[in-house]
């Protein structure tokens, strides 16, 4: 099981780890989770800790989201997460979404979507500070 935790105002996070093999790049992230998102998309304060500049992105593609249109870059990335018996690793390979940073997204978080959260059982509790997960498989 995966432990998630809820953020200051009361939004649910899980923590995983992100890695970018082609650009060298990995880090551990907190993601927003986002049951009305399709995809995972990273957002402008994850590229700012990562230290990872947009003109070493290619495979730019637009697409909408419930606040309009969005500009990605597609990246093959592999997003681990550990169970909290702290000796298993779940890990999900997918074509992550890189958002192009912009004055409205320069604040987002990170978030996990449906094409991990649709491979977990997701239990959520609010009242009583419960946010835990059950793999079911990985993607």
């Amino acid at each position: 099981m995966i432990s998630g935790e809820f953020g200051r105002t009361g939004r649910p996070y899980v923590w995983g780890r992100l890695e970018l093999d082609r650009l060298g790049i990995s880090g551990r992230l907190p993601f927003l989770v986002d049951t009305g998102s399709d995809q995972t998309i990273i957002h402008p304060p994850a590229l700012r800790y990562l230290g990872l500049a947009t003109d070493r992105l290619a495979n730019l593609a637009g697409t909408h989201g419930v606040g309009g249109r969005v500009t990605l870059f597609f990246e093959p990335a592999v997003l681990n997460f550990r169970d909290d018996d702290r000796s298993t690793t779940y890990t999900h390979r997918l074509d992550i979404g890189i958002a192009e940073p912009n004055d409205a997204n320069r604040n987002y978080p990170s978030l996990l979507g449906r094409d991990i959260l649709d491979c977990w059982y997701l239990e959520s509790d609010p009242t009583n500070g419960l946010l835990q997960f059950t793999v079911r498989r990985t993607a």
